[in-house]
């Protein structure tokens, strides 16, 4: 389980660099080329994580609606990232959000 959470930190940021970057060129990533492969990788990910869904429930100052929030914006944040038109206050803001529940994760099940 740990391993997938550091995997998704490092996705996680690399979502936000990938954000950064499509903000500067101001073009939208390609759809079929880009987007769909990498959110498919985002879900197989999300999808082991799903097997511990217990143990993230039962990690302090988580519950479930809060890893449910967490699953959904890291799906969120997969597609979002690849597209200008996404607003950068809410796309922070989740990045943020997703970031500090899955350190929390970390900190407390090491």
């Amino acid at each position: 389980m740990l391993d997938i959470i550091k995997n998704l930190i490092l996705e996680v940021n690399h979502m936000g660099q990938k954000y950064e970057r499509v903000r500067e060129k101001e073009e939208d990533e390609d759809f079929h080329k880009v987007v769909e492969p990498y959110v498919r990788n985002i879900d197989t990910q999300l999808n082991q994580l799903r097997n511990y869904e217990q143990s993230l429930v039962n990690t302090t100052y988580m519950n479930k609606k809060k890893v449910d929030l967490l699953f959904k914006n890291i799906e969120e944040l997969s597609v979002e990232c690849h597209f200008k038109r996404t607003s950068r206050k809410l796309f922070t803001e989740k990045i943020k959000a997703v970031q500090y529940d899955l350190n929390n994760i970390l900190k407390y099940n090491v």
